[in-house]
């Protein structure tokens, strides 16, 4: 979850908050995990085989398509595992402690026995528990009571044949493989004269006291086997050109999985270590993309939706130099359209940041294609090109102009490269000249389709979407027509007004005529409130209403064009245009008569009731069709007869509104509000018509210049 408490930092003049950090954060750190699972991760879309696992059925013969050999792993590892496995285990000699410790143990034996046997308290079934009971000889029934009721001599016999059958079979060598032999043969080393009792307590006593006594020499073991596997050569596996490496029906083996991969089929899979690098690299270049976009586009990052396009087109690019460049210079790598990805970050965000994104996405494409430097060139020249060409909100022309750029970049890009090889494979360097034209047009088809997909699923605009918007048949058009002609008539006079502003000082003209053609829609609603609307002669409907009621009336056309543009599904680019074009003015001359209905005190009256909702104008465009609707219906209230008196207009209405702070947050410049108003005059004097300015005229301008703002005001 984000923080409720927003803290600030400060990178260089940039002033950045927690909020915007985290979402930068999180995304950059989703691009990178997705990248290099994109880019490390086993899959394929074109073979299946690359998908067969060790366990698998096959599905399909997999034959090989031509002579192959290679050092097989799997095979030189088994047969150093046979050749180990050949060498014998090596013994140490027998252990005469093993001897010695047995012989106490079997005294410990006897002494207990003894004890057993002479306890005068003791009863039977006690002396039997005993005996049962004594470790680590063990006793059947019989055993032990024949142990109790033996005779002493005869059971000091016993205990002299025991110690006898310990020293004789424990004096050769026992290996643990060997006991149980060692075990059968002790009765061939207890004396003839002993009775089949005592013969049957000696043997249960002394087969578990016999121990192995000869142990392995796991040193010498392993010197001599690893020196066995050392000197096995790498196993050679070759295929024949059409040799079946798996038949259909068969289970994949390890063996299959390597000659596959030999083959071409099959990829190994990344080693953590790739996977780190991978993870490290991506994390550097979008390292350097966080920076740029911090230091020159903080309204990328907090227009979020602006943020998640960048980073899902970048994505799309990655996957498609995973499938499309697999570490070769293949032919696929050549017909990659990445300058498609140029056009649509230059046409919907910035040129200057599309030529950055193409400059990052080159390194990640020229890294996976084996560190090409000729991949490298030739997306980095093609992206030059292209954000040189395309610019924001770009014309058809431009896309056609640009893939056609595009393609004769790569062809000298190819040629150069192959200049520099020793032979040149015409062929092969045909096919190139081919993918590379045909990157060009690719590049273009491709834009094309992602403006389409884009401006319909992300609301950000596009020129495509600008032409169905100012289309005079466009639905919501036609309604203004039909209810608001005079509203109409206006919309298109500043139109024209802040097209030709707008391109003066370079920004986009296309965009500000399209604005203005919906920034006043919701006058429709009420068209007979606004004197655009009004017939000559026809009587004010604010002439009986409240001040307040009319400001209210008047600040609605606002809200109520954005309740149309919401309902017609217009772009949130086209919908800043109504809500910004009269900023958080005042409705200056219903504000008047109220504080002149108070007797002059201010205090007593509510201003927020008379002030337009707005956001202040956010871009240049939008404060071009702010100056642009103010001065059109200041001059059309005014009338002025000179070009001094309009051009005293269009300043004050400049001035006016940068006192009041509508331009704070838009990006003009003073060199831009100078151009702004050049303009204005030049087509403000065209239409018009204003004439030669007489004496008896110039006492009339400061009236002029008094009255401008409350007739702009009013005409609204």
């Amino acid at each position: 979850m984000l923080p409720e408490k927003n803290w600030t930092v400060y990178f260089s003049d940039t002033v950045f908050n927690s909020r915007d950090i985290l979402i930068l954060l999180m995304v950059s750190l989703i691009f990178i995990i997705s990248s290099v699972v994109i880019l490390k991760a086993r899959f394929s879309v074109v073979d299946s085989l690359e998908n067969l696992e060790v366990g698998d059925v096959s599905s399909q013969d997999v034959i090989a398509l031509s002579f192959v050999s290679y050092e097989s792993e799997i095979a030189t590892e088994e047969e150093k595992e046979r050749v180990a496995n050949a060498i014998p285990q090596v013994y140490n000699r027998p252990d005469p402690k093993v001897l010695h410790q047995q012989q106490e143990l079997a005294n410990q034996v006897f002494n207990f026995l003894d004890a057993v046997r002479a306890d005068p308290y003791a009863t039977v079934e006690k002396k039997l528990i005993f005996v049962g009971s004594i470790q680590p000889v063990s006793f059947s029934q019989e055993e032990s009571a024949n142990t109790i009721n033996l005779h002493d001599n005869a059971w000091l016999s016993v205990k002299q044949e025991v110690r006898a059958v310990l020293n004789a079979s424990m004096r050769s060598e026992i290996r643990e493989t060997q006991l149980t032999n060692v075990r059968r043969q002790l009765d061939l080393y207890i004396s003839a004269d002993a009775s089949d009792l005592q013969r049957t307590i000696i043997l249960a006593i002394a087969e578990d006291l016999i121990q192995p006594n000869t142990f392995i020499d796991e040193t010498v073991t392993n010197e001599r086997r690893q020196q066995a596997m050392d000197s096995v050569e790498p196993v050679v596996m070759a295929f024949e050109k059409n040799e079946i490496i798996v038949r259909a029906g068969e289970k994949v083996t390890a063996k299959n999985i390597e000659a596959l991969q030999a083959l071409g089929y099959q990829t190994p899979e990344s080693t953590n270590r790739e996977i780190a690098a991978t993870f490290v690299w991506i994390a550097f270049l979008i390292g350097l993309l966080n920076y740029y976009l911090i230091k020159y586009h903080l309204d990328i990052i907090r227009e979020r939706r602006k943020l998640m396009l960048l980073i899902g087109l970048m994505l799309v690019f990655v996957l498609a130099i995973r499938l499309m460049v697999d570490g070769n210079q293949t032919i696929f790598a050549y017909v990659l359209p990445t300058a498609a990805l140029t056009i649509m970050v230059a046409a919907f965000l910035d040129p200057q940041l599309a030529l950055i994104v193409t400059i990052l996405i080159g390194f990640i494409q020229a890294q996976i294609a084996g560190n090409s430097y000729e991949f490298l060139a030739y997306i980095i020249l093609s992206g030059l090109i292209v954000a040189s060409t395309i610019q924001r909100l770009a014309y058809l022309t431009n896309l056609l102009w640009a893939g056609l750029y595009v393609a004769a970049s790569n062809t000298v890009i190819i040629l150069i490269f192959t200049l520099f090889e020793n032979n040149i494979n015409f062929e092969v360097l045909g096919a190139q000249l081919g993918a590379g034209i045909l990157n060009g047009f690719l590049s273009t088809a491709i834009a094309l389709i992602g403006f389409f997909i884009v401006g319909n699923t992300t609301g950000i605009i596009t020129y495509i979407q600008l032409l169905e918007l100012s289309r005079p048949n466009h639905p919501l058009l036609k309604e203004m027509i039909r209810r608001a002609p005079g509203t109409y008539h206006h919309t298109l006079m500043v139109s024209n007004l802040a097209e030709q502003a707008a391109q003066q000082i370079g920004t986009h003209g296309f965009l500000c005529r399209v604005g203005a053609y919906y920034h006043d829609v919701g006058k429709m609603m009420r068209p007979f409130f606004f004197t655009e609307n009004t017939r000559p002669g026809m009587t004010s409907l604010h002439k009986d209403l409240a001040p307040e009621t009319s400001a209210e009336i008047i600040i609605s056309h606002v809200t109520d064009g954005l309740k149309l543009a919401k309902k017609y599904r217009l772009p949130p680019t086209i919908q800043a245009f109504i809500s910004e074009h009269h900023g958080t003015e005042v409705t200056l001359f219903f504000y008047n008569q109220t504080v002149n209905a108070m007797g002059g005190d201010e205090s007593l009256v509510d201003k927020s009731k008379f002030t337009y909702p707005g956001p202040p104008p956010q871009t240049k465009e939008t404060a071009i069709v702010m100056l642009a609707d103010a001065c059109e219906a200041t001059v059309r209230a005014v009338q002025p007869q000179t070009a001094e008196e309009i051009d005293q207009i269009i300043r004050k209405t400049i001035e006016t509104r940068q006192k009041s702070g509508q331009f704070n947050e838009c990006g003009l410049t003073m060199r831009d509000f100078e151009l702004i108003r050049l303009a204005f005059n030049d087509f403000l004097k065209g239409v018009s018509h204003p004439r030669i300015k007489y004496p008896k005229r110039i006492q009339k301008d400061k009236v002029i210049n008094a009255k401008t703002s409350i007739q702009a005001h009013k005409s609204d």
